[in-house]
């Protein structure tokens, strides 16, 4: 009896101590967010206040309680944004990734026409009616709402999906270009600007903790920015010699 009380005992004690680490564990996260989001939140208003200029002094870090925070631009902030780049942006792409002119007209027809909110087809584009009959893809007339979603387009397949995904976001902050434009005028230096950040935290045993985030500047001094996204890890295949997932039928 003595022995059989002695393993339940161990049994429970086990028990705690997994409780108790698991406990440990979700306090740390919990932890680490709310320092994510407040580093973010101190970043995005000194952007707000600074202008472009701070912008290009990130990264930063900036401590929270304690706990060193660095801030930096996150990938999206230099990707093209699929959602919002237009047709002379998506030519730049194709054709700089090798794709003839001819090509690379084509596949930007396409894409503003999945996108855009009418059935109307541009000069080498696609509308419902050109896709093939029983053709597991088709124009929705709405945004992206990722990458992956691109295969869907009538004459991009895996393939192109697999080379052109780096360079690509639906979470995407304002050029560097249009930011400098902005800038101009001081006033309203970041009115209508967006800016992907990401927070990251490094534990002394190496963990990381990470938070991205995008923002979208206003005019309104005392309510400057919005938090529009907080996106996860987007797909990224690794290349033109790399194979997306289908999604879909290649044309």
């Amino acid at each position: 009896m003595s022995v059989l009380l002695a393993v339940i005992l161990a049994g429970a004690m086990a028990m705690t101590q997994t409780e108790l680490r698991l406990g440990a564990g979700r306090r740390t996260l919990l932890e680490d967010r709310e320092a994510l989001l407040s580093a973010l939140d101190l970043v995005a208003f000194d952007t707000a206040l600074v202008g472009r200029s701070y912008i290009a002094s990130l990264p930063r870090t900036v401590t929270v309680a304690g706990t060193p925070v660095r801030v930096s631009l996150a990938p999206a902030q230099t990707r093209l944004d699929i959602n919002m780049a237009n047709d002379e942006a998506w030519m730049a792409l194709f054709t700089s990734l090798g794709e003839p002119d001819t090509t690379a007209r084509r596949l930007t027809d396409q894409i503003l026409d999945w996108r855009d909110n009418d059935e109307m087809t541009r000069p080498q584009g696609a509308e419902r009616t050109d896709y093939p009959t029983g053709s597991r893809k088709s124009p929705e007339n709405r945004p992206f709402v990722s990458v992956t979603e691109l295969v869907q387009v009538l004459d991009i397949t895996p393939e192109r999906l697999a080379c052109i995904a780096p360079y690509l976001t639906v979470f995407g902050g304002t050029p560097e270009g249009e930011i400098e434009l902005a800038a101009e005028e001081f006033a309203s230096a970041m009115d209508g600007v967006r800016v992907a950040f990401q927070a990251d935290i490094v534990r002394p045993d190496g963990g990381v903790s990470s938070l991205a985030a995008l923002a979208l500047f206003g005019a309104n001094r005392n309510r400057p920015f919005d938090w529009v996204a907080f996106p996860v890890e987007e797909f990224n295949p690794g290349g033109c010699n790399a194979t997306a997932p289908a999604g879909g039928e290649p044309a």
